[in-house]
C-alpha cells in the first residue's frame, strides 16, 4: 500500500487489490492465508470460473462463480438452470442472471479445471 504524492489517496498494489479477503461475522476482515486457511486459499482460485452447482432438489445451475461468504452462500453470475424436460432426452434451460445459493440447498460445486490445478476435497 502506498500514498499517491499528488492526490494523497491510498493506492493499493496489484497484489493487494486482487488478494481475497475473509469477512467474519463480527465485521472484521483478513486476507486469506495459505497456512491458516488452506481450503479457502484453494477455493479462491475458483473465483471467476465457469461452475456447475447441483441443488438439493436435483436441479443443476451453471454460471460464473463470483464469490462465497463466511456462511457458505455462493454467488453466481449469468446463471442458467438446467432441468430435465418432459421428454426422455430433453434438457430445459432457463436464464436466471445473478443468483445466491444458500448452503442448505448446495449439494455439489464444480468449477472448470485449468492447467496446473490440483483437485481438493
Amino acid at each position: 500500500m502506498a500514498e499517491d504524492a499528488v492526490s494523497g489517496e491510498v493506492v493499493l498494489d496489484e497484489d493487494e487489490w486482487y488478494s481475497a479477503k475473509v469477512v467474519f461475522p463480527d465485521g472484521s476482515k483478513a486476507t486469506v492465508n495459505k497456512e491458516t486457511q488452506p481450503r479457502l486459499h484453494q477455493l479462491k482460485k475458483c473465483v471467476n470460473r465457469q461452475a456447475r452447482i447441483t441443488l438439493s432438489d436435483g436441479r443443476v445451475v451453471m454460471g460464473t462463480f463470483i464469490c462465497f461468504d463466511y456462511q457458505g452462500n455462493v454467488l453466481m453470475n449469468n446463471a442458467e438452470e438446467q432441468k430435465r424436460g418432459t421428454g426422455s432426452n430433453t434438457i430445459e434451460n432457463r436464464h436466471l442472471g445473478m443468483i445466491m445459493v444458500k448452503p442448505q440447498h448446495l449439494v455439489k460445486l464444480e468449477t472448470e479445471a485449468r492447467e496446473g490445478d490440483i483437485a481438493f476435497y
